[in-house]
């Protein structure tokens, strides 16, 4: 479990998190101030360890990581959460056996989401990620 040693024991917690139909609650992220760019290096490389320490004393962790494993396709997971990557991710998926259904939320309805949280309007999200403001209003919507 080496990665996911912080996990032992909190297996329902994280479940709960994930099947919870209220948004999960990280606006007090470690990672708050951090560029969201450092957790999403190109294709198969791992972040520097600066910004994956900043996930081991978390007290979001959980939430992020359940963020995650909510929202994103279990066939395309990149990036980095909670500070897992995509295989650990897929580790603890399998550990708690949880559904491989669809795409629920593209990457970018993440960092919408993430950008809202810390205190972002709309319209700067939208600029941001290059979107309309409905579509970053739909991002939001979307895990409420």
């Amino acid at each position: 479990m080496d990665n996911l040693h912080f996990l032992v024991g909190r297996e329902q917690e994280l479940r709960d998190l994930i099947q919870s139909s209220q948004q999960p609650g990280t606006a007090g992220a470690a990672c708050r101030d951090v560029d969201v760019n450092l957790y999403h290096p190109a294709d198969g490389e791992r972040p520097a360890e600066g910004p994956l320490a900043v996930c081991v004393g978390c007290a979001g962790r959980m939430e992020c990581l359940a963020l995650a494993l909510r929202a994103e396709d279990p066939e395309a997971r990149h990036g980095w959460y909670g500070g897992l990557g995509p295989t650990d991710r897929d580790r603890v998926a399998a550990m708690l056996r949880l559904p491989k259904g669809a795409k629920l939320l593209p990457d970018r309805a993440l960092t919408a989401i993430r950008l809202g949280r810390d205190g972002w309007r709309i319209d700067d999200i939208a600029q941001e990620l290059g979107c309309s403001r409905r579509t970053v209003q739909r991002y939001l919507r979307s895990v409420s």
